[in-house]
């Protein structure tokens, strides 16, 4: 536990309360599920295991596990990453909580669901631990998930959406130099409407977004984003 949680538990009203029976409240437990993106062949994929056991023995799911006792959720997720993939040290962002009642057979468990963004040619995923197999899909034509992930998944296309206007998300899954027609392709893929290559690539490109690379490639200017500077681009169809 890497978080220091001193200055909250070191006070007076950090204790029990007389009579207190943890008995008395529903057992429930948590869990981190991860969703990894990585655009390649024309296409956003989603990195997915196979699950060895039952509950949904089989199935294709989101990589993820419990929380141990002594844990950070955050902790939690790049354990289970590291466990089920073998990848390490991707940057995980949270971006939502899923905890129907009847969400897991075994118990009560609330979900906190991370995203992480990554180009596929950095990465070697390796299937390890509960997971029997591990594979990309296209991450708008996903097979049929394990647990809600199918909702999990959906709420992290909505996120990267919104990350896509927000933040440089788009030039974090693309190469470090693209073309105009993998640039559209990616922003048709998560945007679900058709993106013209040259019309797209002029407006990022009078934003000062773009910068021309050797041949038709290009490069993306990091200097010259502003959060929210998307938004005008994506608003309606170019």
């Amino acid at each position: 536990m890497t978080r220091d949680y001193s200055r909250y538990i070191k006070r007076p009203g950090y204790r029990l309360p007389p009579g207190f029976d943890p008995s008395n409240y529903p057992p429930q437990s948590a869990t981190a599920d991860i969703v990894i993106f990585a655009f390649f062949n024309r296409k956003l994929n989603v990195l997915l295991v196979r699950r060895k056991k039952m509950p949904f023995q089989g199935y294709w799911a989101l990589p993820g596990g419990f929380v141990e006792r002594e844990e950070d959720l955050a902790e939690a997720a790049a354990r289970e990453l590291r466990e089920e993939t073998g990848l390490k040290k991707l940057r995980l962002e949270e971006f939502g909580a899923f905890g129907h009642p009847l969400r897991d057979p075994r118990t009560r468990t609330i979900t906190i669901a991370y995203l992480a963004l990554v180009r596929r040619e950095k990465i070697k995923p390796q299937a390890g631990d509960d997971a029997a197999e591990l594979e990309w899909f296209p991450a708008n034509q996903a097979p049929e998930l394990a647990f809600d992930h199918e909702l999990v998944l959906k709420k992290a296309l909505q996120r990267l959406r919104e990350l896509a206007v927000l933040k440089p998300a788009l030039f974090e899954l693309l190469p470090e130099k693209f073309s105009a027609e993998e640039l559209a392709a990616l922003c048709t893929e998560i945007f679900q409407k058709k993106f013209s290559p040259e019309v797209l690539t002029a407006k990022l490109k009078s934003a000062g977004l773009l910068k021309q690379a050797e041949g038709k490639r290009l490069v993306f200017n990091r200097r010259a984003f502003v959060s929210g500077s998307l938004g005008s681009v994506f608003a309606k169809r170019s």
